[in-house]
């Protein structure tokens, strides 16, 4: 009897997990889709789009479209295998959204990294100078991004 009902309890313990899952997944969906929404509404591409170029310099969101509509037509999907590969095209997106994190973050350190080597082999007069330049390279840098954000 203690055996069935650790079964029992596994079972109702995966059905719950798979639940938990599932109301994640649609609810991330549908925050992406709003913001989505909220980004076309506004004339506005999604951040993601700005640093990222498809083919013939199309945002994500219009190459995903394309790729489903030939999808659609040459390899006639129905409705729900669109579902299907939307869902797909969410997922490989968010785990592509993590890697990006991911190499970001580890990007930052091995940029601090740099930094504190740099600092390591100048003298104490020198590091203010060197902390200067950095100030108007990242200034710098920060126009550049605000110029291109115009153009867009």
């Amino acid at each position: 009897m203690p055996k069935f009902r650790l079964v029992a309890f596994l079972g109702l313990l995966a059905i719950f997990v798979s639940g938990v899952v599932c109301g994640a997944l649609v609810f991330s969906t549908l925050v992406y889709r709003q913001s989505m929404a909220s980004a076309a509404s506004r004339g506005s591409s999604p951040p993601v789009a700005e640093f990222h170029k498809g083919p013939g310099g199309m945002d994500p969101e219009q190459v995903r479209k394309k790729l489903i509509e030939e999808m659609r037509q040459r390899v006639k999907l129905d409705d729900a295998q669109v579902a299907q590969l939307n869902w797909i095209y969410d997922e490989t997106r968010a785990q592509f959204d993590e890697i990006n994190k991911e190499m970001n973050e580890r990007g930052r350190a091995l940029w601090d990294k740099q930094v504190a080597a740099v600092k390591a082999i100048l003298r104490p007069d020198q590091q203010p100078l060197y902390d200067q330049l950095r100030a108007e390279h990242e200034a710098a840098r920060k126009r550049r991004h605000e110029q291109q954000g115009d153009k867009k």
